[in-house]
Formats: C-alpha cells, sequence, structure tokens
C-alpha cells in the first residue's frame, strides 16, 4: 500500500474544526477601568473613583452665554472630574469660604476649584455644590 491510497478527504466541516483547534488563541482585552486619581506632580493618590459626582451631560456649547461660546469645540467632553467634599480640601481654607482652589495635600499644587454656589461644567451641566479637580492636573490610575 502507498500513502496515496491510505489518504481519506475530509469535508468542509472537519476542515474548519481543525482550523479552530489550530488556531492560536488570542484572549479579548481587558477593558481597564479607572480606580484613583493621583496628582500629576507628586505622584500622591487624590481621590478614588468611589468618592466621584456624576453628572448628566449638559448640552455642551449651546448651553455657554453666547460670548463663552467656542466655534471650534465640538465634542462634549468634560474637563474636570466632579468629587464629593473631602476633608483634606479644607485642611488649608478658612472657614467660611464659599469659593476656592483645590490643592494637592502633599505638594500643594493647584489641582482644581471648588464652589458652594456650582459651577457649569465644559459639558453645559450645572454641579452643585461644585467640588472640580482639572484633568490636565492629575494621572488615571486604571486597573
Amino acid at each position: 500500500m502507498t500513502d496515496a491510497e491510505d489518504f481519506i478527504p475530509l469535508s468542509q466541516a472537519q476542515i474548519e474544526t481543525i482550523d479552530a483547534i489550530n488556531e492560536p488563541k488570542i484572549s479579548e482585552p481587558r477593558k481597564l477601568t479607572l480606580s484613583a486619581l493621583k496628582c500629576k506632580k507628586c505622584r500622591q493618590t487624590i481621590v478614588s473613583t468611589k468618592d466621584f459626582v456624576n453628572h448628566d451631560q449638559g448640552k455642551g456649547q449651546t448651553a455657554f452665554a453666547y460670548k463663552k461660546r467656542d466655534s471650534s469645540f465640538s465634542q462634549i467632553v468634560c474637563s474636570s472630574y466632579f468629587i464629593e467634599p473631602m476633608d483634606w480640601i479644607f485642611d488649608r481654607v478658612q472657614e467660611g469660604e464659599l469659593e476656592g482652589k483645590i490643592k494637592c495635600p502633599t505638594c500643594q499644587v493647584k489641582l482644581g476649584n471648588f464652589s458652594w454656589a456650582g459651577m457649569q461644567c465644559s459639558c453645559g451641566s450645572w454641579i452643585t455644590p461644585s467640588f472640580a479637580i482639572h484633568r490636565e492636573k492629575v494621572d488615571e490610575v486604571l486597573t
């Protein structure tokens, strides 16, 4: 008997099954989620996501006064993280202040602003009271 006589043709379904078994397994990329924010200057962890204040997206630039609109602005993106009032924010704030700067508790660099009267997010939504940490001042910790 020769090798040609031992050959049994495979069906298309069998070929696909063999290809599937031999194909290298590529795992789905794991989705990273935001877990905390760190000061960009000193890398001190400032706040975890459990302290975030969620808000509904506003109407974007149409929510602002005519003179405050940016004509080149096309996407609605929040430029700040809004957080709950935290003890470390008020350590250096005078009692009774209604608004002021949020500074890193370690290196004292400005991270954002607070206002008990509220402020408008860059997406157009109004948040009251407002404790805003600017995105460009912090690093995101992803897990």
